[in-house]
């Protein structure tokens, strides 16, 4: 039998077999206990009441008959090792447990003088009696086992479905900081001395038409001014669209060059929580360049939002750490918030939503008392996918 049921049956782990061997004992106990106090109880009546001869027969000896059986019922179970087997050899180890009980309730009550032993129609009655409530008993604790694996296989289905979306998830994280930094590391270089390069090149073609030309000498010098402000403002903000200032040495700082970029007329505020500084560290785990990259991403949101509408007053930005949950909130002064009426799914803070809620996340955008807007992200930490 221990051949077939390792040939047929998945490896099991070792808590799962003990559950299943509890589930299926106590759930074949519990009802065949029932089953047992009902018929003694039953008999009691009927023979006192029809049969005056077995009268005497007290009740404990027909309980104690009943819950011997009972006991030798889950006995058998445990030894059969029915916990373990599946389909026709759970069947046949059901059946011989059943088959077992029955004998043992009949020859207890034999014992026990509950039944004569020469009344061989009553005892085979209660052999049948007994087999019919050790399956039922049986069938019934089947079930619970066979729900219960079930269960157990349906969660850990959703469990690893769960586990590979975060990984998934992850992942293409890790890709995209890399792409992010890979592109602004070239704008930064490669583009911006190629543009120096011409820039140089014009120079020397501005020089050499000194005053032979002077409308090609002045185009020259825009073009050349041009140049240097793309490469001072268009190269450079794109470069840090792309990978913020100083995301490398952690979040705040991040924030804080994010903030300093800010017009000298807006005032700002930044406020850290002391759980959020402790883990904010390059040589720490605790802030992935994910976490940090998608809260600076919150910040930009918030503050370009809030220059768009209408150039607030204050600004300002609280990070702060929950357990394993960063919450970012940026709050403005400016133009009283409006809600859309009807969302745009192609808008920036739609889409941080939905990044958000890929990693669990939340993003909520509310008007402040009397003026303003307030942005509260809600950003899980990587815990599940360090777990896995």
């Amino acid at each position: 039998m221990g051949a077939a049921r390792d040939a047929t049956q998945p490896a099991v782990r070792r808590e799962d077999v003990v559950a299943d061997r509890l589930t299926l004992l106590r759930g074949t106990g519990i009802i065949a206990l029932g089953y047992a106090l009902g018929a003694s109880l039953q008999s009691a009546w009927i023979y006192s009441a029809l049969v005056p001869e077995w009268a005497q027969v007290d009740l404990w000896r027909r309980l104690a008959a009943n819950g011997i059986a009972v006991a030798g019922l889950v006995v058998a179970l445990g030894l059969l090792g029915a916990h373990r087997a599946a389909g026709r050899v759970l069947a046949a180890r059901v059946l011989t447990a059943a088959l077992f009980m029955a004998t043992l309730r009949t020859a207890v009550q034999v014992g026990l003088g509950v039944h004569p032993p020469d009344d061989t129609d009553s005892l085979v009655a209660e052999f049948v009696t007994g087999t019919i409530i050790a399956a039922l008993s049986a069938a019934t604790g089947v079930w619970a086992l066979v729900s219960r694996r079930r269960m157990r296989a349906a969660t850990r289905a959703a469990e690893r479905q769960a586990v590979s979306v975060e990984l998934a998830v992850r992942a293409l994280e890790v890709e995209e900081i890399r792409v992010r930094r890979q592109v602004a590391e070239g704008l930064h270089g490669t583009v911006q001395q190629r543009l120096l390069l011409v820039d140089a090149r014009l120079a020397g073609v501005q020089e050499q038409v000194g005053d032979l030309a002077p409308q090609v000498a002045h185009d020259l010098a825009w073009a050349r001014e041009e140049l240097a402000l793309s490469r001072e403002q268009d190269v450079r903000q794109m470069s840090r669209l792309l990978y913020p200032e100083r995301l490398e040495m952690g979040l705040v700082p991040a924030v804080r060059a994010l903030l300093g970029r800010l017009p000298a007329a807006i005032a700002t505020r930044l406020r850290v929580g002391e759980a959020l500084r402790e883990v904010d560290d390059p040589s720490a785990t605790g802030l992935t360049v994910a976490d940090r990259l998608l809260a600076v991403r919150v910040v930009e949101e918030a503050v370009s939002n809030a220059l768009k509408h209408g150039p607030p007053g204050l600004v300002e930005v609280h990070l702060d750490l929950e357990g394993d949950v960063l919450r970012v909130v940026v709050l403005n002064d400016g133009d009283p918030y409006e809600p859309p009426a009807v969302p745009d799914p192609a808008s920036g803070t739609a889409r941080l939503g939905e990044r958000l809620r890929l990693v669990g996340g939340e993003l909520r955008v509310e008007a402040r008392a009397p003026t303003g807007a307030r942005v509260e992200a809600v950003l899980p930490l990587g815990v599940q996918a360090d777990e896995a």
